[in-house]
């Protein structure tokens, strides 16, 4: 074979496979562009630059890599800035799919669930549903469609007492045989009566779903995230199940937002705060309220703060222990020495994983200020968990990583396209934010509450003065 047969032949085989590098990058190029238009957070102005841009320089790159140059430096350079630039798409690509299921999982319409257990003494002779037949069955607050629920079971005579607490003891002291009470008043008799579950069995679980409103639940207020001014009632729910179930709201803050000024207020409300529930008129600690479902817990405080309520956030115990060990821990500022749970924690930065942060923002007898000092202990789990979040290093090698812990323990009612409107506000202009906080204040004391009967518990008594103060911030910053 000649030499110039031999060179033609090998100048042919360069040339297509310069050209399959063209061709595959030019479909990385387009699933990259698709995925970046899917999250739908780019402004418009941003998108037309974006897709002028991609078409040129792709454009460009694949001329430059399969035309035939006198020098093949041309070809040598454009083949190494494809080869970069595929690995650049290809992670962005993997970032911008992952950010569009985690937000198609969080953002689904998801119903409130509470389960209902059928509950005798361990040692009970009743194994099942059916051996109940014709027996008194004694329970406190039970929905009446779930009564229903056991009445397609069995026959059985209810009766009520007065007293959550007086229930299970004298379940435990053989004074009765079956309870029926919900999964959350399990949790709480369980706390309150000691090895009380080891002693205890469930022979049934009934199920009972409560309404959970949508964004357009407060449809009378006039603020939104489209007229840039709302609330968001972020509630941490005493529960590490599932996200769906009902439980007690263990922190709770309502953050003002209003992106004209771009200012942030976070107010934190004590979770032993004595309020009035809203549809039942009667006096509870606001921990309580989340028993009744998301919906009760901000009626409720949207009484005691006397402003609008348009969106909510719900997450578990679950959230705070994945999240800050997938960030490899946090550095939480600890204005006390105290020790919760069997941690020690120093005044200063303490590093903590997930289960140390959770035990360090839910304890509160340590403190002489109570539930005070548990609201400034969360926010600065929360002020630790941001700032990792946000550093650039974390964001780069943990992104999915981070969606991935937050699968399953979140819940919201704003919808997708309202996020993606926020990112792209923010985009548009760039601006920075001033966070600024508030906590409610109040004194302990030892009252009856509605959703525990005549026995008194630790509440907080709301400092008047104090709810006046917040309320007016809130309005100040919404109406700016």
């Amino acid at each position: 074979m000649s030499n110039n047969k031999k060179k033609n032949k090998r100048n042919g085989k360069l040339d297509a496979f310069l050209k399959l590098i063209a061709f595959v990058f030019v479909v990385i190029t387009i699933i990259f562009y698709i995925s970046v238009l899917k999250l739908d957070m780019l402004p418009g102005m941003y998108v037309t630059i974006f897709t002028v841009a991609v078409i040129i320089f792709t454009f460009a790159m694949v001329i430059g890599l399969v035309k035939v140059h006198k020098k093949p430096t041309m070809n040598i350079i454009c083949f190494l800035i494809i080869l970069l630039l595929s690995g650049v798409y290809l992670y962005v690509t993997n970032y911008t799919l992952a950010t569009s299921d985690f937000l198609s999982n969080v953002f689904r319409t998801v119903a409130e669930t509470e389960e209902y257990y059928v509950v005798v003494r361990k040692d009970s002779e009743y194994d099942a549903i059916e051996d109940i037949e014709n027996e008194d069955v004694y329970l406190f607050q039970v929905v009446d469609d779930v009564k229903e629920e056991i009445d397609s079971k069995v026959t059985v005579n209810y009766k009520t007492e007065d007293s959550l607490t007086d229930l299970g003891n004298s379940l435990i002291d053989e004074n009765i045989d079956i309870i029926f009470i919900s999964s959350v008043q399990y949790d709480i008799l369980d706390e309150e009566i000691k090895d009380f579950k080891d002693n205890t069995k469930i022979l049934y679980t009934a199920k009972h779903e409560l309404e959970v409103t949508q964004s357009e639940g407060n449809s009378g207020s006039k603020y939104s995230i489209d007229s840039g001014i709302f609330n968001v009632y972020i509630s941490g729910i005493d529960t590490s199940g599932n996200i769906t179930n009902v439980a007690r709201s263990d922190a709770n803050i309502l953050a003002t937002i209003n992106t004209n000024t771009h200012e942030v207020l976070l107010t934190s409300i004590p979770r032993d705060y004595y309020v009035t529930l809203h549809s039942y008129g009667a006096k509870d600690k606001l921990t309580h309220s989340g028993i009744y479902g998301i919906n009760e817990t901000i009626s409720t405080v949207e009484d005691l703060l006397d402003v609008d309520i348009n969106y909510y956030v719900r997450v578990n115990f679950t959230t705070v222990i994945k999240l800050v060990d997938t960030l490899g821990g946090v550095d939480v500022y600890s204005d006390y020495d105290f020790t919760a749970q069997g941690y020690s924690f120093k005044k200063g930065y303490n590093h903590v994983n997930g289960t140390q942060a959770l035990a360090f923002s839910r304890e509160r007898h340590s403190f002489a200020n109570g539930d005070n000092q548990r609201v400034k202990n969360q926010q600065h789990v929360i002020e630790a968990i941001i700032k990792k979040v946000l550093n650039s290093n974390t964001i780069l090698t943990k992104y999915t990583s981070i969606l991935d812990s937050l699968e399953g323990s979140f819940q919201t009612n704003i919808k997708q396209d309202e996020i993606s409107s926020l990112v792209r506000e923010q985009l548009n202009n760039m601006s920075s934010w001033k966070i600024t906080t508030n906590s409610l204040t109040g004194t302990g004391a030892n009252s009856p509450t509605y959703s525990m009967g005549s026995q008194l518990l630790y509440v907080m008594v709301p400092n008047s003065s104090s709810v006046t103060s917040a309320t007016q911030k809130i309005k100040e910053l919404l109406e700016k």
